[in-house]
């Protein structure tokens, strides 16, 4: 049996677990499913599903033994909870954060155009940058014109990716606020106009 991996201390663990999530849709639909639902039993897993009650529950078993989902209950049903993966990855200069929001919209890319388009247009790298974009975006620290620039890419593309995450980052991130701190904006734009 798989150790579980979020719950060893090796950062390498981690990585595999995730990685296997990131790189089988099914996986991460079920990932996102889970999360979704709170504390799912594999009936009500399999019954939103297009898989079969059996792939379901093997899905469950092999996320379980990563430890990318935990079982909540000792009693029939069992009971499911995803766990809050956090990870950063660092590549050189860059660096990119895995948490369930990345995995989320990567079980959306299949249903969601625009989410596949940018996908297929900068890889999940670009997608995990994206989200980092999104989350100040949310909080009104980032406008779609400066990631635009930022990455080199037109404002149009920018501004529909940015809505599209914003809406996973609301629905997956509770503590994230979109409440707009006025006093900050005002210090950032005396700041600009001072330069």
């Amino acid at each position: 049996m798989a150790k579980s991996a979020l719950s060893n201390s090796h950062p390498l663990d981690t990585m595999l677990a995730v990685s296997d999530v990131i790189q089988n849709d099914r996986l991460a639909r079920l990932y996102a499913r889970v999360l979704d639902l709170d504390t799912p039993t594999v009936e009500e897993l399999a019954s939103r599903s297009a898989s079969s009650k059996t792939t379901v529950y093997e899905d469950v078993k092999h996320l379980v033994e990563i430890g990318v989902l935990e079982r909540v209950t000792d009693s029939q049903p069992h009971r499911y909870r995803a766990r809050w993966v956090d990870m950063t990855i660092q590549t050189g200069k860059e660096t990119f954060q895995i948490t369930p929001t990345l995995l989320v919209a990567l079980a959306q890319h299949d249903s969601n155009d625009n989410i596949e388009l940018y996908i297929e247009r900068h890889g999940v790298s670009g997608l995990a940058t994206a989200i980092e974009y999104a989350r100040a975006y949310t909080k009104s620290e980032m406008t779609a014109r400066i990631m635009a620039r930022e990455q080199e890419i037109p404002v149009l593309e920018a501004e529909t990716i940015l809505q599209e995450l914003q809406e996973i980052l609301l629905d997956v991130e509770d503590e994230i606020s979109t409440e707009i701190d006025i006093e900050a904006l005002d210090a950032d734009v005396d700041e600009q106009i001072g330069e």
